[in-house]
């Protein structure tokens, strides 16, 4: 009875002392729900702060734009960089072996900025413990889904580039095959690519943007190639076919095409008529004189030349990981960390 009674005294007392106010009760219950969204605004995301404290920042790129420079850590400036490189609905082991080219991009211009300027990484491209990456690139700023895709491709890739006698490659890459890629030796003209070697691309032929067709008349094709080359005429009696010279390296692309006596690339082609790929036939429809429509076949998206990124898609689709995807396009190559 003693300790009930001291019990029913110390309960009645603190009804006395600390009689509740429920307005108060409300107001201090309402700052502690709101607490976190004052924090976030005037302190930024404190998660994603300290993920960035967390993450390594050995090496910080500085892009242009036409915004201006904006600094960054690398594997940051990857997570904005990679939805503007690749279509974000392929499969997640594609979206890694795309990081992990972008990733060897970066260390690539990086070394290469060191040996044409013959420094090394203790003077200007190092400072603070930072080393600092020049580029001028497109980002796409995204968020939800497609953000967190291409996060944790980056992140599941963290520092990894890919390396041949030691050194950074030259990793292209491009969105669709016209059914092989090209050899690096035969299209860059130089033997320092041999890990870019001619593969197939068995699957591409799937793909709804593998065949461009452009047609374009007669006059305003010669008006289009005049504007880059002004000594090109069309000699009057003659087929396109017997006016055009087309020079093609293994794959099939178009390497150099003579016309009137003056000769361009495929590349510069293709550029002329905003063509798909330099993979191309070009005739008269009916292969008729009368006939005034020159007609441009397009097999591919892109350059031709590294990774093919649909056909990429495809080997992941099989359950091809992105280190198989990566040893495919790039022979004998190696993968290295920068941390």
């Amino acid at each position: 009875m003693k300790k009930y009674r001291i019990a029913e005294r110390i309960i009645e007392n603190k009804r006395i002392v600390s009689t509740p106010d429920y307005r108060d009760m409300g107001a201090v219950l309402l700052f502690i729900f709101l607490f976190p969204y004052i924090v976030t605004f005037f302190f930024g995301n404190v998660s994603a702060g300290y993920e960035e404290a967390q993450e390594s920042t050995s090496f910080i790129v500085c892009n242009t734009t036409l915004a201006g420079t904006e600094k960054m850590p690398l594997e940051t400036y990857l997570a904005c960089r990679l939805p503007a490189t690749i279509d974000t609905s392929y499969e997640p082991e594609t979206l890694k072996a795309q990081a992990v080219i972008l990733r060897t991009e970066l260390m690539k211009a990086y070394r290469d900025s060191l040996e044409q300027e013959g420094e090394n990484p203790a003077n200007s491209k190092e400072q603070d413990g930072k080393k600092y990456i020049y580029v001028e690139s497109i980002v796409a700023m995204t968020d939800g889904e497609e953000y967190e895709k291409c996060r944790e491709a980056v992140n599941s890739t963290r520092g990894m580039y890919m390396t041949y006698k030691e050194k950074p490659i030259k990793a292209p890459y491009f969105a669709l095959s016209a059914g092989m890629t090209r050899n690096g030796n035969e299209v860059l003209k130089s033997m320092e690519y041999p890990y870019l070697k001619s593969v197939m691309c068995e699957r591409d032929f799937t793909a709804k943007e593998y065949v461009q067709t452009v047609r374009i008349k007669k006059t305003a094709f010669l008006i289009r190639m005049q504007e880059v080359y002004p000594g090109i005429v069309w000699e009057e009696g003659k087929e396109l076919t017997d006016m055009l010279r087309i020079d093609r390296d293994r794959a099939n692309y178009v390497t150099k095409i003579e016309m009137g006596g003056s000769a361009m690339s495929g590349e510069t082609f293709r550029s002329i008529f905003s063509l798909n790929s330099s993979c191309f036939t070009v005739e008269l429809e009916n292969n008729a004189i009368i006939d005034d429509t020159v007609v441009i076949k397009v097999k591919g998206v892109g350059h031709g030349l590294g990774f093919c990124q649909y056909a990429a898609n495809e080997a992941a689709k099989k359950g091809s990981d992105f280190i198989d995807i990566l040893n495919y396009y790039f022979t004998d190559i190696v993968i290295e960390k920068t941390e």
